[in-house]
């Protein structure tokens, strides 16, 4: 029987092209493929994939997540615009999703979040009481303090070792997460835009931070 509530989750912001088809919790389907920096060629071939293993067609689709950043640059620029165009001709809403918001989904313990930056450095987050503070930019030898005793997301393990942390692993693909959030979010929040942080260089800290917003 056909699902009633269905939600493709899409994921480009590193080298591999994540995709997932959920129902509620169920997953009918995830991909997570190796492409490099050849998303514009491969991203809707894969996603007619997807929808072909799941027996599904584009109108069975009830939202569309996809991942917004901070990662990959030309990637999520690809994936936002193409999930845009589908949003339109479906006439479906579209959210955009962060990658912290992926890797934490339904995460219970307050824990920082690592996403790989530009120039071999590292986003870190803060997730306390289920809600995240700034997103800045370290270099991974100048990493900061942290009372947080969990790491999560990309590099774990060797800043855990930095940090004197434990590591955590996500409980979803970044695809799969992104697709049950999306589910979730109110139509008011689509369309979605890629995440560009704010970044300045601090000369006394040596390290990147976020701008705070005006």
């Amino acid at each position: 029987m056909q699902p009633e509530v269905i939600a493709l989750g899409i994921d480009t912001s590193t080298p591999y092209c994540g995709l997932s088809i959920v129902s509620g919790k169920d997953i009918l389907v995830e991909i997570n493929e190796y492409i490099g920096k050849k998303h514009a060629e491969n991203l809707m071939l894969l996603t007619h994939k997807a929808l072909d293993l799941a027996k599904l067609k584009f109108t069975d689709l009830n939202a569309i997540g996809v991942g917004v950043g901070p990662g990959n640059f030309t990637g999520i620029r690809i994936s936002v615009a193409a999930v845009r165009g589908l949003s339109l001709a479906l006439k479906i809403p579209a959210f955009g999703i962060l990658r912290y918001e992926a890797f934490c989904l339904n995460q219970t313990t307050d824990t920082l979040c690592s996403i790989n930056g530009p120039n071999d450095q590292i986003y870190l987050v803060e997730y306390r009481n289920k809600k995240f503070g700034s997103c800045n930019l370290y270099k991974l030898n100048n990493l900061p303090k942290s009372n947080l005793r969990h790491i999560i997301g990309d590099q774990s393990d060797p800043i855990s070792e930095k940090l004197n942390a434990t590591a955590l692993k996500p409980i979803y693909l970044p695809a799969t997460a992104i697709a049950q959030i999306a589910l979730e979010m109110p139509n008011h929040k689509s369309p979605p835009k890629p995440f560009y942080p704010n970044i300045k260089f601090d000369p006394v800290k040596r390290n990147f931070n976020t701008l705070p917003k005006s």
